[in-house]
């Protein structure tokens, strides 16, 4: 921010209140030396004493003024610096905090050299990404990103190279051939430039290319300082989004692998997307909160982890022996993976009046679970394939729209049935019908206002 009027008023009577200060004293001797030593020494006719003597005494106090004038000029200069400092550590500040919230290294990467080119006034921007022995360029700013991305750049060649190889900024060195033939490539020019290394635990992961001051000839001191300060903060954030993007990717390939073998082994073809899908359909028409969707969605998919256990799994009642909720809880609490979906899987088979394993009733049970409750009983009864898939959706729909039938939450069996009922609708071209349903117990747990359905496949 800049020095306000009311402040620069402030100054001034500092400053004069100083010269008022210094120059009285200096009046106060010169009146004293006009009444008891100009005099005298003038009738012993030493005139030039005196005029040696006055002239001393004004030349001390031009020297106090221009001595003030000199300092008030430097204060300014130091307060506006102060100021401009601090108007960099605000947009450093605001440059991370906007960076903190993305998630993905492409959006990152973009950001980053937006950010950074505002920050210290560069023209254009490229950000390199190491791989092996050379620099990719990944993203850029101000300039043609197919052109310069076209051809890597060896660690060693170029100021790029060079900055990587050394692992230290350089600021404003004499462009090498390399860089001469990379701006013909790009039609470009450098002027000034500013190399900051990325390194991450004592590598190098990348380099943040700036070229070109645009208000100024060259960078500066603090360009540089800044730049690194926002290198070090987004290799953070770099390595953060690559995390959690291998994560997402090793989960994946985890859930898969886990739906594959239950499907294949344990239950059959298409149950857990089936039931994945229904589950999902039903906990966006509830109005449930995102983050207990997504525990939804991990309970579908494992939910069957139990049956490893079962020495027969295609006996007992609709789903398998009910006690394989209870041994695919335990196993998921063990494994960080899947511990959020555990207390679903856990209680999944309990029943609204207590009949379940565990005698859980009413909103004892999580409504996560009696949404997935009911979301595998309709595909174990209408699948073809599964063992108890004797019964059409028209069928489930009649037997738990009986008043008399409390296995399940009257509040998730209205919301199937409306779905059901409208689905069918739009399929035969038919007014939907309503359902007459028993009141709905409130749903103890919070729900979120928006959300939509984010793994819905087509209807069963």
């Amino acid at each position: 921010m800049k020095q306000t009027d009311r402040d620069r008023r402030m100054l001034a009577r500092t400053q004069l209140l100083m010269v008022v200060v210094s120059l009285v004293p200096l009046g106060v001797l010169f009146y004293i030396s006009a009444q008891y030593v100009f005099q005298p020494l003038l009738d012993q006719g030493q005139n030039m004493t005196v005029y040696g003597l006055v002239a001393l005494l004004g030349f001390t106090a031009i020297t106090v003024v221009l001595g003030y004038v000199l300092v008030r000029r430097d204060t300014v200069r130091t307060i506006e610096a102060i100021s401009e400092c601090e108007k960099r550590l605000d947009q450093l500040y605001e440059a991370t905090g906007r960076l903190a919230e993305l998630a993905e290294p492409s959006q990152l990467h973009v950001a980053l050299l937006e950010v950074a080119t505002e920050a210290v006034g560069a023209e254009r921007a490229g950000l390199w990404i190491r791989e092996r022995d050379e620099l990719k360029l990944v993203a850029a700013h101000g300039m043609s990103l197919d052109r310069g991305g076209a051809i890597p750049l060896p660690i060693g060649q170029g100021l790029v190279g060079l900055a990587a190889e050394q692992g230290r900024t350089l600021r404003n060195q004499e462009p090498t051939d390399t860089d001469r033939s990379w701006d013909d490539r790009v039609v470009t020019k450098t002027t000034s430039s500013l190399v900051v290394p990325l390194i991450l635990r004592g590598e190098l992961a990348a380099v943040l290319d700036l070229r070109n001051r645009l208000l100024e000839p060259e960078f500066t001191p603090v360009d540089e300082q800044l730049a690194e300060g926002l290198a070090r903060q987004v290799i953070l954030f770099l390595d953060n989004a690559q995390f959690r993007t291998n994560e997402a990717q090793f989960e994946g390939a985890v859930g898969d692998l886990v739906k594959t073998v239950t499907e294949k082994h344990l239950c059959w073809s298409g149950h857990v997307d089936n039931v994945a899908a229904i589950a999902g359909r039903l906990a966006a028409k509830l109005n449930l909160a995102p983050e207990k969707q997504e525990a939804l969605r991990l309970a579908c998919l494992v939910h069957d982890l139990g049956l490893l256990d079962a020495a027969k799994v295609d006996i007992g009642p609709p789903g398998g022996p009910v006690d394989h909720a209870g041994d695919g809880a335990d196993r998921l609490e063990a494994m960080s993976l899947w511990a959020d979906a555990a207390p679903i899987v856990r209680h999944h088979h309990e029943q609204m009046d207590g009949r379940g394993p565990l005698g859980r009733r009413g909103f004892a049970i999580p409504m996560t679970a009696r949404i997935l409750a009911l979301a595998e009983y309709v595909d174990t009864v209408t699948n073809p394939a599964s063992p108890w898939g004797k019964m059409t959706v028209l069928d489930v729909v009649a037997e738990i729209s009986n008043e008399e039938d409390k296995r399940f939450d009257p509040t998730v069996v209205k919301a199937f049935v409306e779905e059901h009922t409208q689905t069918h609708a739009i399929r035969s071209g038919e007014v939907p019908t309503t359902v007459e349903e028993p009141d709905p117990d409130p749903d103890p747990d919070p729900a979120a206002k928006e959300g939509g359905d984010p793994w819905a496949v087509p209807g069963s």
